[in-house]
């Protein structure tokens, strides 16, 4: 681990290089380094930020924690859904990532997408049924971030949806 708290995993994992990944964990390597979980010592959340889909697919097939929280609060499904990688938000709902989960500041994978302009992310996620009036810690909801960050198709989809924009 370097200073960065940087391993062979993490960057093989960030980069996509599902067969340097494979390798890694023949010879032992761990896939979260014990007792550290900031964002770059998950290799499943620098994998599902850069979208590689192959290797998130493979860390989970090998015990990699789904669901698991960073030192911010952010998941894999959350990084995922914010940069907009649906193919590996889909993989993650099939494996079971929790919806509901929010991130120090209440974000969630919903709120993510949304603050970020990504409608077919919106729209995937509450087809798998996303709480789309859910407040963040400064009772903020999913519809503000889309109108904040102007957005009017992802703003135009949660009206659509139901999002109450009375709240």
């Amino acid at each position: 681990q370097n200073s960065d708290c940087g391993t062979a995993m993490i960057y093989a994992a960030g980069s996509g290089k599902d067969r340097v990944v494979e390798l890694l964990l023949q010879r032992g390597a761990k896939i979260i380094l014990p007792g550290q979980v900031t964002h770059c010592c998950i290799a499943l959340m620098s994998a599902a930020s850069s979208g590689h889909e192959r290797v998130v697919d493979l860390l989970l097939q090998r015990g990699a924690e789904i669901n698991l929280q960073n030192s911010n609060g952010d998941t894999a499904l959350m990084v995922a859904a914010g940069n907009g990688h649906e193919r590996v938000v889909e993989l993650l709902l099939q494996c079971g990532a929790e919806m509901k989960l929010q991130n120090s500041n209440g974000v969630t994978a919903l709120m993510a997408a949304a603050d970020n302009g990504h409608e077919r992310m919106v729209e995937l996620l509450l087809q798998h049924g996303a709480e789309i009036n859910v407040l963040d810690s400064d009772g903020n909801t999913t519809l503000m971030a889309a109108a904040l960050f102007n957005h009017p198709a992802v703003v135009l989809r949660l009206l659509r949806a139901g999002a109450d924009a009375a709240l």
